[in-house]
């Protein structure tokens, strides 16, 4: 599940220290992967819009931009909040589809049952990544908003972040085409291919924007 045993302990995977949760990711585990990955990079991406916030906020030079960094603030930290819960999320789903894996299919009953349940794995597998996805998008627009309106000693800040959060994005998408592929509901696949590539094109372009423009002003 989104647990991991650490000295006779089971801890939430969002739980660990930076190192464990790298040297975990780098063994021979499928899980934590590519989702929980781009989770923890787009909640890094998150966490510096809140860091530009506060670094602009009580500033008396910055006084007619309070309110707009005390709102950046608010919803990046609830983003950043909603991308590490999802770490442990898509760690999960993952583990939902490898329990399926194990199922018996001897007889043509279990094999139903077997493709009915991996069939139900998968779309839970798809809808993690897609609101990694989501929230990165929304992230995204935090940095956009700050951009131009907080301590211009922040801006390297942003550019980061944007970038943070198009590895989180793409990486989401990745994770929602490889479930994707193995879907047989036509309805399901093309409805939620459909919102990740909306999701991708807005996030990407807005991702460069940011970038470009905190280019231009270092």
């Amino acid at each position: 599940m989104g647990f991991y045993n650490i000295k006779g302990l089971s801890i939430l995977l969002s739980a660990l220290t930076i190192n464990d949760f790298i040297l975990l990711l780098s063994s021979k585990e499928p899980a934590p992967g590519g989702g929980a990955a781009s989770a923890l990079v787009g909640a890094i991406g998150s966490a510096l819009s809140s860091m530009v916030a506060n670094l602009t906020i009580g500033k008396q030079k910055f006084q007619d931009k309070e309110l707009l960094m005390k709102e950046i603030l608010k919803e990046g930290e609830e983003l950043q909040k909603n991308l590490i819960t999802l770490i442990d999320k898509d760690t999960e789903a993952f583990a939902r589809v490898a329990e399926v894996f194990r199922m018996a299919k001897d007889t043509v009953e279990q094999k139903d049952l077997r493709d009915k349940a991996m069939q139900t794995a998968l779309k839970e597998a798809t809808v993690i990544p897609l609101s990694i996805m989501e929230k990165s998008v929304k992230a995204l627009q935090l940095h956009e908003r700050a951009l131009g309106n907080s301590n211009p000693a922040t801006a390297s800040d942003i550019g980061v972040g944007a970038l943070c959060l198009k590895a989180a994005l793409q990486g989401g998408w990745l994770n929602v085409m490889i479930n994707l592929n193995n879907i047989n509901d036509v309805d399901f696949v093309q409805e939620h291919k459909d919102k990740g590539e909306e999701l991708l094109n807005e996030g990407i372009k807005l991702a460069d924007k940011i970038y470009q423009k905190v280019l231009e002003n270092l």
